[in-house]
């Protein structure tokens, strides 16, 4: 049993978006690997975080409201000193002291933010936050990244030695294994007013996502009873992809349900014809891995970390198109035994993700820095 201090201030909030949900499962998976969790904090947490972790495997430590840099750069490293952790994780891209009695680990999950501005040429600034971020990768002994191609942009982009890099994919939410029973998705169907087959897409809708893109292979599918159902993004972002089906002449066959509960994703995923990730940039895609743990076939782009992440488990496309997609679509929609195949395509391959695989590699990454520390300091 080793002892490990996880920040996990962002906790606060209930939402399970991104890191958030990373960070959850995470820790709920530890202590199956021999870690005791103090979860370090400077405000309440959220009562449904703590609920999905194990009895017993976990101590909270709530700081007095202090200033961040304060909070980060003395309290935090101190109170790890008091505690007697052994190694100290930020699972949150940024979060580590300069300086602590104990090795640093940080989970950085992609460089996307410099990958855009070096693209569009824009210089980055040194914010406060700028600031926080670089110091956490510039000390952390070892930061854990969740795809060779985000390892790869951590390199180029960053700058990151790749010795101090350790790779280990994320999983789906223990939600997204259960099987969904035919009256649960008949309901979640109904709640959504989803009476046609339908293709789906969850995420979000700015540029890097693609939406548009599927908006116009769909279109360009022509599948006639069928619906493609967008769910995500945000409601000011509506109009502009409610007037691009307009102009491809989808607009009552193109459904944006904005956000949706929790606990409809699974048969939202379960019931559709097909998932489809059109995304141009990501350092994993953990909808691919959601998707193909409930059997959805699955179709990705060609592009970053998705061939990676879906491996044999669907069809990759052009992200630049339409018509590849398309093609695919129709085969999806048309053909029941390419379908089933594609099903199974999926099962199998999410076999291959677990939170308890991520959990035992996390361990390992622990058990490397307490032998062979190299930033930390007394």
């Amino acid at each position: 049993m080793i002892r490990v201090g996880l920040n996990a201030r962002l906790l606060h909030d209930p939402s399970l978006r991104g890191w958030n949900r990373y960070a959850r499962n995470l820790a709920a998976a530890l202590p199956g690997q021999g870690v005791e969790l103090v979860l370090y904090t400077d405000r309440p947490l959220d009562p449904s975080h703590l609920a999905a972790l194990p009895a017993g495997s976990y101590t909270v430590r709530q700081s007095p409201r202090l200033i961040y840099p304060v909070w980060e750069q003395r309290w935090l490293p101190r109170q790890c000193g008091r505690d007697g952790v052994a190694v100290l994780h930020s699972p949150f891209n940024f979060g580590l002291p300069w300086s602590s009695p104990c090795p640093r680990v940080l989970t950085l999950h992609d460089a996307i933010d410099q990958v855009q501005a070096r693209r569009s040429g824009r210089k980055e600034r040194w914010t406060p936050a700028a600031l926080y971020h670089w110091a956490a990768r510039t000390r952390a002994d070892r930061i854990i990244t969740v795809s060779e191609h985000a390892k790869g942009d951590l390199v180029s982009v960053l700058g990151v030695p790749p010795v101090r890099i350790r790779v280990i994919p994320e999983a789906a939410d223990p939600g997204f294994l259960v099987p969904v029973s035919r009256e649960d998705g008949a309901r979640a169907r109904g709640r959504h007013g989803l009476a046609s087959p339908y293709v789906f897409y969850v995420g979000g809708w700015e540029e890097r996502k693609n939406v548009p893109f599927l908006v116009r292979a769909f279109a360009a599918a022509r599948l006639d009873g069928v619906d493609l159902v967008l769910a995500g993004g945000r409601d000011e972002q509506r109009a502009a992809l409610a007037e691009l089906a307009r102009e491809c002449g989808v607009a009552e066959r193109v459904r944006l349900l904005g956000w949706v509960e929790e606990a409809d994703l699974p048969a939202l995923y379960s019931e559709a014809l097909c998932f489809v990730y059109p995304s141009l940039y990501e350092g994993f895609g953990l909808q691919l891995v959601e998707a193909m743990a409930l059997g959805a076939p699955t179709l990705a782009s060609r592009a970053t970390s998705l061939p990676e992440v879906l491996g044999t488990g669907g069809e990759l496309f052009d992200p630049a198109r339409p018509d590849a997609l398309a093609a695919l679509l129709r085969r999806v929609a048309l053909e029941p035994e390419y379908r089933l195949d594609l099903s199974h395509r999926a099962r199998r391959r999410s076999e291959d993700f677990s939170w308890s695989k991520t959990a035992e590699r996390t361990r390992a990454v622990y058990d490397e820095v307490i032998r062979v520390p190299s930033h930390s300091s007394p």
